[in-house]
């Protein structure tokens, strides 16, 4: 299994087999103060695996602070490699929202995403203080 893609965006749609996404590749939240909840964003994978590891597997997507304890409870599904007929490689894509996460310190966080067992990404995300418009 190899990831292709993996990032943070406003907002993603994996429907009708494409990645459709807004706000790609961020890594810092600004906020005024803390804690800070944040509306709305996703992790977006896309991922290859070999015709022989296709079918359903496990994923877990954690959100984790710079001492490795949970901010949110980890979230767990499932995720399918389709089999295609005469290809050697299969691919699938995933899209993970967050709503109202609520940050309790500025710092450094990260998303771990684990299929498997077997870690696949790991994004990094900043809480910052909001920085003063200067004229």
């Amino acid at each position: 299994m190899e990831t292709i893609l993996a990032f943070l965006c406003d907002y993603a749609d994996t429907s009708g087999g494409k990645i459709n996404a807004l706000g790609i590749g961020f890594n810092t939240i600004h906020a005024p103060k803390v804690p800070a909840t944040h509306r709305l964003f996703f992790v977006v994978l896309k991922l290859k695996a070999g015709i022989t590891e296709a079918g359903a597997k496990s994923i877990e997507v954690s959100l984790i602070d710079a001492d490795g304890k949970h901010v949110i409870p980890k979230i767990s599904g499932s995720l399918t490699f389709p089999e295609v007929q005469g290809v050697t490689e299969t691919f699938t894509q995933i899209a993970v929202a967050f709503n109202n996460v609520k940050f309790p310190e500025y710092g450094e966080y990260s998303l771990e995403v684990v299929i498997q067992g077997i870690r696949v990404a790991s994004l990094p995300l900043k809480v910052s203080p909001l920085q003063p418009v200067t004229k």
